[in-house]
């Protein structure tokens, strides 16, 4: 149903679509230029969103990987991060006097990273990445006792091995943001618009509007299509031929619950990220109040429901890994949220042949932490401005590589790894980790042989394909697709250790 406000409001300078983190920050950094009038367009629900499910660390150097800084564009897309981070004390500061929380929207001042002992080689590479990178790049971090960590309790069984603390990186209220930041556009006189994009309207190649639901027209001078998983089939519905790189839903889930006794956590605690995932992990959220997360699954279709499995998974490594007494907390809330996860890892930002369609997705994680400095940059080219950040993110691109396929199966391995020995998966007890490790290697292998496919993927994208028909079909049609153009080759890959550089 479309809201009084979408009746009445026929056309605007600039149109929106998708009222999450992305679209609202850009809003903002229009705002404050007088841009000129604005329309965001999204159901208020936002049931499927990431945006209103994230955990919002603000954790650049906490997400390091082996994978980070090994190559040229993945430096590239790291250092977005970092610039990002630099921009959040000024964003918050601009935002408390709109929050109604009754907290401070910087949920958490600080992060601790656990390397505990349940996981597998690859928490330990990691973890020691993440110790690389903050030297690189001298962030300050120091060594400590994981029982100084407040509210931290793992079971004997799952114990830390070590602990480092990350002063500077915390994490911030999601929802509290969003909440936020919606108050202060509409006081600034941004039109919201509780409805669906239902597709984009042109006219001789030039992209003029939107068309909700019901039928209704919004005109726009440029449309921003900002609508995470959902925007590659938006985009599609003003042109089949755009050569987008193709973006599948990442399903994640997290759960809000109360303590109901013992030391609260104080800090974000978290893992390295591990097993297809960002790790397991616990953020703050006042008032008593605690954010469990770490799930994320490749799935064919967005959805905004909570498997069993999940919920399982979640709550008893919680329990085992970062505090026992959570077995009696109460559950408030269960989020779920779809993330836009590329087929090449990487964001999707610029402008779209229809003239007046500019696309911003593909952030995976990284879309709340990046959000205000992409805002900055997507502004900067609405206005015909230098952008300030780096081109090769264009959606139509060739996908970007990183990897040799030999390289992907051995990551492919090494995530399966973490995640056989952190669920506790069981095989006959004669059967050695080498044999396990091998098992995985020849799935893999013929994987790729049915892909038939020259482009290494990431483990993620990896584990999808293993296990969705349709994921692996979209894969290699979209490769086989692109091998007419020659088969994208590695850049600036340091085949090795995997160590950062």
């Amino acid at each position: 149903m479309v809201s009084a406000s979408a009746e009445r409001l026929r056309q605007a300078d600039l149109v929106i679509v998708g009222n999450g983190v992305l679209g609202l920050f850009l809003a903002q950094e229009l705002t404050e230029r007088g841009a000129g009038s604005i329309a965001i367009i999204g159901p208020s629900a936002g049931e499927t969103g990431a945006s209103k499910a994230a955990g919002a660390m603000l954790g650049c150097f906490g997400e390091t990987t082996t994978e980070s800084l090994r190559t040229d564009a993945s430096r590239v897309r790291f250092e977005l991060g970092v610039a990002a981070h630099d921009r959040w004390p000024a964003v918050l500061d601009g935002l408390e006097e709109f929050s109604r929380t009754g907290r401070p929207l910087l949920s958490a001042p600080d992060t601790h990273v656990v390397l505990n002992s349940i996981g597998s080689e690859l928490d330990t590479v990691n973890y020691q990445a993440i110790r690389a990178a903050l030297d690189e790049y001298d962030k300050p971090w120091e060594e400590v006792d994981p029982h100084d960590i407040p509210g931290f309790n793992p079971r004997l069984d799952t114990r830390s091995l070590s602990a480092m603390h990350l002063p500077t990186e915390g994490a911030v209220d999601a929802r509290g943001v969003m909440q936020a930041l919606e108050r202060k556009l509409r006081a600034a006189g941004v039109h919201f618009v509780d409805a669906t994009v239902s597709k984009l309207v042109s006219s001789d190649d030039v992209v003029t509007g939107v068309e909700l639901e019901d039928g209704h027209v919004i005109e726009g001078g440029n449309v921003v299509v900002a609508a995470g998983v959902q925007s590659e089939a938006l985009v599609r519905t003003v042109s089949e031929d755009i050569d987008l790189v193709p973006t599948f839903p990442g399903l994640g889930f997290a759960m809000i619950a109360r303590r109901s006794g013992g030391d609260p956590f104080r800090s974000v605690v978290r893992t390295p990220n591990r097993g297809f995932a960002c790790g397991l992990h616990v953020v703050p959220q006042g008032g008593g109040l605690e954010y469990y997360g770490a799930t994320n699954r490749l799935v064919d279709t967005v959805s905004g429901v909570t498997w069993m499995a999940d919920v399982r998974f979640l709550a008893q490594y919680s329990m085992q890994q970062l505090d026992e007494r959570a077995a009696s907390h109460e559950v408030l809330q269960w989020l779920s949220g779809n993330r836009p996860v590329t087929l090449d890892g990487f964001p999707l930002i610029g402008w779209l042949p229809p003239a007046g369609l500019y696309l911003m997705t593909g952030t995976y994680r990284d879309g709340f932490h990046c959000a205000p400095l992409l805002a900055e940059h997507v502004a900067n080219e609405l206005q015909g401005k230098p952008g300030i950040i780096d081109p090769m993110f264009s959606p139509t691109r060739e996908p970007i590589a990183t990897r040799t396929v030999e390289w992907s199966i051995n990551e492919y391995v090494e995530h399966n790894l973490a995640a056989w020995f952190e669920t506790g998966a069981e095989a006959a007890p004669q059967m050695t980790t080498p044999q396990i490790t091998e098992y995985y290697r020849t799935r893999c292998v013929q994987l790729y042989d049915h892909l038939n496919i020259d482009y290494a993927l990431g483990p993620d994208i990896l584990w999808y394909a293993q296990g969705s028909l349709r994921g692996a079909r979209k894969v290699s049609r979209y490769l086989r697709k692109h091998r007419g153009n020659g088969a994208p080759q590695p850049q600036s890959v340091q085949v090795g250790s995997g160590d950062v550089r």
